[in-house]
């Protein structure tokens, strides 16, 4: 204190230290307090006295400040976690680079091999689509709008295949087209493995497990290929757009899915002729994904035989709801803060009103008016911190509504159970840090707003109002 005790013992400052005794309303050291250790004791015994007392008031306010406390903490961490909802949005989106034939023919991947030394892709995809006759099932009959009556007995009984090491990235299963029902997708280590339709697995009373034999269809060379035998590891469900040409391999319920290594050994391809109607590059981001194009262009691929393709279309009309998304998220912060401390305050208004018979008491033992503020304002901070537990689980809870309701409003995979899920611990812990700090910030301002109507009043209208 930078006042002079004796001089200036009626001084917002004074703590009533007992050195100008003559002249304070009260002997403090008769009250009992000697220094500001004690008097800041006294504060708080005052405080847990009281809300230990008011056990209603208490409960409202607790209620009040964990629905603020949770709201902050939901809105700062998502936007804390902006770059892990634009991570998560583009590996949903499942954005990549394609290289396919312009005349749609199959290529031989060999000639691409140098992409394996990019650093930016994350995963290799290879595709090859092709015909298979069944030889011991049937296809799944339907109405065709086109018949063919010059079918040989090679082309009857086909099914539609599709050899790649990781079906999950297909397009029609990431676009939720095709659904597994029953096993699971296939995976870059897996070896002599289909996964069949639903209708097709009814039809010939097929489960998990048992195999399908399959004789693979050279179109381009015209010739047949040796059978193999599949083991069936996933069932799916779902009904793609069909282009009719004549043949039971345009249905959905007769299209297949095998893995790549297989395919390329029923096709007597060796490791430096293996062949693909596709390749797809998955990278992690929007920007490693562009540098991978411009390095692809290093590499001096024949532009009049392959295409070149970026596909993220998905992903960049996601990033624009997310920057929308950002900007009402911040609005809804500011707005909780100011909310918070408007409601806050006309409470406490009331409540003072109340304690006016108690703040007089105060005044006229020569409590300051400081010290009567400070007690109000560690009241409510010994209310608040059992509001931190519960402020975690209530606003994880917001958080994935929040979450949903915007993104997934967009048509978006990403959904807020999977935020919360890829959101670090620190980044957690730091958000709910901050929004404590915020909230103390709400507490003190609303209780030197709410006080001052009263203790801006000198102590004699104070003490004439309970005389």
């Amino acid at each position: 204190m930078n006042i002079d005790p004796v001089e200036n013992c009626n001084h917002l400052e004074c703590i009533r230290c007992g050195r100008c005794k003559n002249a304070c309303p009260v002997d403090t050291i008769s009250c009992g307090i000697k220094n500001r250790e004690e008097l800041i004791k006294k504060v708080i015994k005052n405080a847990i006295a009281y809300i230990t007392r008011k056990k209603n008031r208490t409960f409202i306010i607790f209620v009040i400040l964990t629905i603020v406390l949770s709201c902050l903490y939901s809105c700062l961490t998502i936007m804390k976690s902006s770059d892990e909802i634009e991570k998560a949005l583009y590996e949903s989106s499942n954005s990549s680079i394609s290289i396919t034939r312009k005349d749609g023919n199959y290529f031989n991947v060999n000639e691409f091999k140098d992409i394996e030394k990019l650093k930016e892709i994350e995963e290799i995809i290879m595709q090859y689509d092709g015909l298979a006759k069944l030889k011991d099932a049937k296809v799944v009959s339907g109405e065709q709008r086109i018949n063919r009556e010059d079918l040989s007995d090679e082309f009857k009984n086909v099914v539609s295949l599709e050899a790649t090491n990781n079906t999950k990235r297909n397009i029609l299963f990431s676009s939720g087209v095709f659904t597994i029902k029953e096993g699971k997708n296939i995976g870059e280590n897996d070896k002599d493995s289909i996964i069949v339709h639903e209708e097709f697995a009814k039809q010939n009373n097929l489960k998990l497990g048992d195999e399908v034999d399959l004789e693979l269809l050279d179109t381009e060379k015209s010739g047949k290929i040796k059978s193999h035998k599949f083991e069936i590891i996933g069932i799916f469900s779902g009904k793609k757009q069909e282009t009719y040409t004549g043949l039971s391999s345009d249905f959905s319920e007769n299209m297949v899915f095998v893995d790549y290594s297989t395919s390329q050994e029923i096709l007597n391809n060796l490791e430096n002729n293996k062949i693909a109607n596709k390749i797809l590059m998955y990278s992690g981001s929007l920007e490693s994904t562009n540098l991978v194009l411009n390095k692809l262009k290093e590499l001096k691929i024949d532009e009049s035989k392959y295409s070149i393709e970026k596909d993220s279309n998905v992903f960049e009309e996601s990033l624009e709801s997310v920057s929308g998304i950002k900007h009402i998220i911040k609005v809804m912060t500011y707005s909780i803060m100011l909310g918070g401390m408007i409601v806050l305050s006309l409470i406490l208004v009331l409540w003072l009103r109340e304690r006016i018979y108690e703040i007089g008491i105060f005044l006229s033992i020569g409590t300051s008016k400081m010290q009567i503020i400070m007690q109000f304002i560690f009241e409510l901070i010994f209310i608040s911190m059992p509001s931190i537990i519960s402020s975690l689980l209530l606003g994880n809870v917001l958080l994935k509504v929040i979450v949903d309701g915007f993104i997934n409003s967009e048509d978006s995979i990403i959904s807020g159970g999977s935020l919360i899920n890829n959101s670090g611990f620190m980044l957690n812990i730091v958000a709910l840090g901050q929004s404590y700090l915020i909230l103390i910030s709400i507490i003190v301002l609303s209780v030197v707003f709410a006080s001052s109507l009263i203790l801006i009043k000198k102590p004699k209208e104070i003490l004439s109002k309970i005389s």
